[in-house]
């Protein structure tokens, strides 16, 4: 038919709301006199408004909806003649004399719905007759509608288990029966829709028969609320019919629903037990159909279900589901020879999340999958490809490339750092341009992060600095060697951004996450970590490095406890002595100084006040030399001096150990520090601080660390000048 413009739909909608109204209230005012002859001639009329071909299908739905309001008002009268005594089957036996086709069926739906009800028959045969009857309206819209109706009046009036119908009234497989046949016709007229209208009209006549899906869908939701429908008579009478029918009516759009139907409507039991009938109908679906989200649908209700059900393990524990779902998606890859790569990689990430919710501890269900992956990849033309876009220093958006990120991410809240185990991991890795790379770094070490996986092993260690490359330099090997320059000869660099911070603190915390018994190998761990810190280069140095320091001064009390463990014969002594420790992390500071000397001063002094809690004085000397010396020629702020010498003395108070030559070398180099400060108040302050350090507090022993009053009286007058 030629659509009407839609103010002409507007008319014609306009105008039969209006019959019926009219015809409505003709035959709510007959059903008042008891006049059931004229309440029907009424009903008649106004269902002849359905018979109309002028209306779009969500026009036609609201006159439908409008008309079932009336029907219900005829199916209460109806009730009541029929409480009353009146027999339903002469009434039955009356609607069929209606002339006109359509309005007869709907009155015979209504009537029979009654007849049910009055059990004056058994209702299996009723609901035969009714099924049979409609078939005489073959108009696919005017069909559809009429079968609803019909799914809607025998609601609650089916032979069901427990239902007042059952036993002389029927069986379940009755029921079933009923709902399956008119699903079956239901759903033919539905595919029937897109072929009635001219070719040029094809885009709309598909959105048409979406909006009328659920019309189809009913059916099976019907079929789902059955009380005595078990696995057993699905399994053998009902889903093999309702997949035939899916099969055999070769439509895009059907196919793609019924599927996404039957698998939302029935329960999750039913779908393991038909789990391999079910994959296999999937395997001969159209091309066009998107199997792909068909699979993820069924493959998150399993999922959902083996959440519900963790205590009893995994999901389809008597059946492979895992073997089953990938046995589906090989025949599918295989059969689909125009299927892309991207949608492969696709399939293979639902599968691989499948693994990870029902199979948690089969990591070579997710190895299998990354593998599977590889070898698509490697038969496509897409590593040349790669190769061209690894060249890119930003992220590609390439669909494939997408793809491959979020398969490799997919695996890592659940398996964090054993994604490492897996050796096409890495290698799938080599295939994203250096932004995507970057990408999956992060999320892997963020992954690593909140499931507190120990770094346990040096290769471990190094493995994992591999595979997070992108985070610890620039792509272009020359850049850190370009950033650590002479400052004097450079422009001072803009601020880090707010993304690369992120990602620094992150790669930060990895020493925390170094864990091992052997005092030798942690530090051989630490060692790798600065090799690779260094590498990124100044500018990632100064997020890095002073967790690395602070892990190493830990790791300095270990290595004490060792040693003196180990000369009470009850531990072996370790490879690494304690200076050993100190040494790097004196070389650590160091490196640091050259581009960031100003936490590089704060450094030493956490280092020299750690070093003499530890009883190396000597080496705490040298630590806080190592400040002043970068005090006095890095430090010119007059703000931040004044901190400076602030931290400096503090840390000397603190630091109980040192010996008197080399404790008053350092105060009076700290005094006169403080005397040539630009400022007068931060002079008196500061001078007044140092007062304290010719006299400090005593040691814990009650001993004396150190006095000379001459000097306490020359800073206290000095400051007051």
């Amino acid at each position: 038919r030629n659509m009407a413009t839609d103010e002409e739909q507007s008319r014609f909608l306009e105008d039969a709301l209006k019959e019926v109204q009219k015809q409505a209230f003709y035959m709510k005012r007959a059903m008042d006199g008891d006049s059931l002859k004229l309440a029907l001639d009424h009903a008649t009329e106004m269902l002849r408004e359905l018979r109309t071909n002028l209306l779009t299908p969500k026009n036609y739905y609201e006159l439908y909806m409008r008309i079932l309001d009336e029907l219900r008002e005829l199916e209460e009268y109806l009730s009541s003649l029929q409480r009353s005594g009146r027999s339903m089957v002469e009434i039955y036996e009356q609607v069929q004399c209606c002339t006109n086709v359509v309005p007869r069926l709907y009155l015979l739906c209504c009537v029979g719905g009654v007849y049910i009800t009055s059990k004056e028959a058994p209702a299996k045969d009723i609901l035969k007759d009714l099924i049979e009857v409609i078939k005489g309206v073959q108009h696919p819209m005017r069909g559809l509608f009429l079968r609803n109706y019909l799914t809607l009046v025998s609601k609650g009036k089916l032979p069901d288990v427990g239902s007042p119908y059952e036993g002389v009234g029927g069986s379940i497989q009755d029921a079933y029966s009923f709902l399956l046949q008119n699903f079956i016709e239901t759903n033919r007229l539905w595919v029937r829709l897109q072929t009635a209208g001219v070719n040029k009209d094809k885009k709309k006549r598909e959105k048409e028969r979406m909006d009328l899906r659920i019309l189809v869908g009913t059916n099976l939701v019907r079929l789902s609320q059955l009380e005595g429908l078990d696995v057993s008579d699905y399994k053998s009478n009902v889903l093999p019919k309702i997949l035939e029918e899916v099969l055999s009516c070769k439509d895009t759009i059907a196919q793609s629903y019924l599927m996404d139907c039957i698998i939302q409507v029935f329960p999750d039991d039913f779908h393991l037990n038909t789990l391999e009938l079910l994959l296999q109908t999937v395997s001969s679906l159209k091309e066009k159909v998107n199997v792909r989200a068909i699979l993820e649908a069924l493959m998150d209700r399993l999922a959902a279900h083996a959440a519900n059900n963790a205590a009893t393990g995994a999901v389809g524990a008597e059946i492979n589901s895992f073997k089953l779902f990938n046995d589906c998606i090989t025949t599918l890859i295989e059969d689909r020879a125009s299927m892309s790569l991207t949608e492969t990689l696709r399939l293979q990430t639902v599968l691989t999340n499948f693994a990870l919710k029902c199979h948690p501890s089969r990591i070579d269900y997710v190895a299998h999958c990354l593998s599977t992956s590889g070898i698509l990849i490697e038969k496509t033309d897409f590593v040349a490809t790669s190769a061209a876009e690894s060249q890119l220093e930003g992220r590609s958006t390439n669909e494939t490339t997408t793809q491959i990120e979020a398969l490799l991410s997919a695996p890592l809240s659940t398996l964090a750092l054993r994604v490492l185990e897996i050796p096409s991991y890495v290698k799938l890795m080599s295939y994203l341009p250096w932004g995507n790379w970057k990408e999956v770094a992060s999320t892997l070490l963020n992954s690593v992060i909140n499931s507190h996986s120990p770094l346990s092993e040096v290769v471990q260690v190094e493995q994992l600095f591999k595979t997070i490359t992108p985070l610890l330099r620039d792509r272009d090997a020359n850049a850190a060697a370009a950033d650590d320059v002479s400052r004097e000869t450079v422009v001072a660099a803009p601020p880090p951004t707010a993304a690369f911070s992120a990602d620094q603190w992150l790669v930060a915390r990895t020493p925390h996450l170094m864990k091992n018994e052997d005092t030798d190998t942690l530090l051989q761990m630490l060692v790798v970590a600065r090799t690779h810190f260094t590498s990124g280069g100044s500018k990632r140095m100064a997020f890095t490095f002073p967790s690395l320091v602070f892990c190493a001064l830990q790791l300095a009390r270990q290595v004490i406890a060792r040693e003196q463990a180990a000369e009470r014969d009850q531990a072996t002594a370790p490879r690494f002595s304690t200076r050993k420790v100190f040494h790097f992390v004196l070389e650590a500071i160091t490196a640091l100084a050259t581009s960031h000397p100003e936490p590089a001063f704060y450094l030493f002094l956490q280092a020299a006040q750690a070093t003499d809690e530890v009883g190396f004085p000597a080496i705490a000397y040298e630590f806080v030399k190592e400040a002043l010396l970068l005090y006095e020629s890095e430090i010119t702020d007059s703000k931040v001096q004044v901190q400076a010498l602030t931290e400096v003395i503090g840390t000397l108070l603190n630091c109980q150990h040192f010996p008197s030559e080399d404790y008053e070398a350092l105060i009076h180099k700290v005094a006169q520090y403080c005397n040539k400060l630009l400022k007068k108040p931060d002079q008196c302050r500061l001078i007044s601080m140092c007062s304290m350090l010719f006299w400090p507090p005593k040691n814990a022993d009650g001993s004396e660390r150190y006095s000379d009053c001459d000097r306490v009286l020359e800073c206290m007058q000095r400051a007051l000048k």
